[in-house]
């Protein structure tokens, strides 16, 4: 009750700045030396200083949710004017120790999103972001910092944009990009998060040309825009580290299409664009080392996920699968001692999206990420 109650005074206080200024967004967890499990996080918010400026100076702090069943307020600590001042970079942080480790998704959500072409009722749907993170790993783990294209978020109409949306990581591990939908929630549990059911990727608004997102190097390209206007994209950097999944991050971002002088490009055969890691999950996802295999297939999965792992020794494992609000959905306790392990989950029931399947090996966690349709 008294997190829900700090939620609900969180909105009336920015209630009346309630505008087109929340353009998009990311959240990131750095671990704070010398404690396993205390971590600082940071919400970074894009904010229209043109059509919102009056809401943007009065954004001074937001709730942030730990995934943990808490939450508190993370105050603004910096505002920076990038593009030509007509866009501010707010940062906001604040730090949370976690009683243990585990998975967790850090949420922050406020009203209400910007006007665009490709939401529908966009105004009245509560703005969110997420990051998934885990704190199991033996090396703590900071999550990636998400690209900020160095051109801005401006395209031109009828004219091929490419926008560079490389994240950088400072442990060096493995990122892997993919297109997602945009995040809200409602008033009744803001730390609920789910996809915007209405939203159309840019190019499927008007159904011409494409819109990629290249998976390994982060590079998006819209061939072509054809409709003014703003909107919003989201992206999902996952971060592998030995081939284990250890953090997602979602980062937003608005496109703002302009008709500017250049010459128009040719308007290439329409094709939908496909949310998801595409040309990285595969049929199969394996995580292998000289000591344990871990198998999942098919991914993606209608409804009997096969899990196998593998181990140089006998030992015992515990399956479990989570969904990306860190509840736990399923979990099985294999006793007895063997080198292969054979485990069927029924997805049959749940809700197409992402969850994540965890194998406890001996002192190992091993994760995978699993993709319902």
């Amino acid at each position: 009750m008294k997190t829900f109650l700090l939620l609900c005074l969180m909105l009336l206080t920015i209630q009346a700045a309630r505008a087109s200024h929340l353009l998009g967004g990311y959240i990131q967890a750095k671990p704070v030396a010398g404690s396993a499990q205390t971590y600082q996080i940071t919400v970074a918010l894009y904010l229209d200083e043109v059509r919102g400026q009056a809401a943007s100076s009065q954004t001074t702090s937001l709730s942030i949710c730990f995934g943990d069943g808490t939450s508190g307020i993370a105050n603004r600590q910096s505002q920076v004017l990038v593009l030509s001042k007509t866009v501010s970079v707010s940062v906001y942080q604040m730090t949370h120790t976690y009683y243990g480790p585990g998975t967790y998704v850090l949420t922050t959500s406020l009203p209400s999103r910007s006007l665009t072409q490709n939401i529908t009722d966009a105004t009245n749907q509560v703005f969110s972001l997420s990051s998934t993170i885990s704190t199991n790993t033996t090396v703590q783990n900071q999550t990636p910092t998400p690209g900020f294209p160095e051109a801005g978020f401006h395209v031109n109409l009828n004219q091929k944009a490419t926008l560079a949306l490389k994240a950088t990581d400072a442990e060096g591990d493995s990122l892997v990009y993919g297109l997602a939908k945009p995040l809200t929630s409602t008033y009744k549990d803001l730390c609920i998060r789910q996809t915007i059911p209405t939203y159309k990727f840019p190019n499927d608004v008007a159904q011409q040309g494409t819109f990629k997102l290249n998976n390994r190097t982060g590079d998006l390209v819209w061939d072509v825009p054809t409709r003014e206007g703003l909107y919003s994209l989201a992206i999902t950097v996952d971060e592998y580290r030995n081939g284990i999944l250890i953090s997602q991050t979602l980062q937003e971002i608005p496109l703002f299409v302009e008709d500017r002088p250049g010459t128009p490009g040719p308007i290439p055969p329409y094709e939908p664009a496909i949310e998801g890691t595409t040309g990285v999950i595969t049929a199969i996802s394996t995580y292998a080392d000289a000591d344990v295999a871990f198998t999942a297939f098919p991914n993606p999965v209608n409804d009997r996920l096969q899990v196998v792992i593998q181990t140089s020794n006998p030992t015992t494992a515990t399956v479990q699968l989570i969904n990306v609000n860190g509840r736990k959905l399923h979990e099985s306790a294999l006793k007895k001692l063997a080198r292969q392990h054979d485990h069927v989950i029924d997805m049959d029931g749940l809700a197409p999206g992402v969850y994540l399947l965890r194998a406890n090996v001996g002192e190992r966690s091993l994760v995978q990420k699993i993709v319902k349709q």
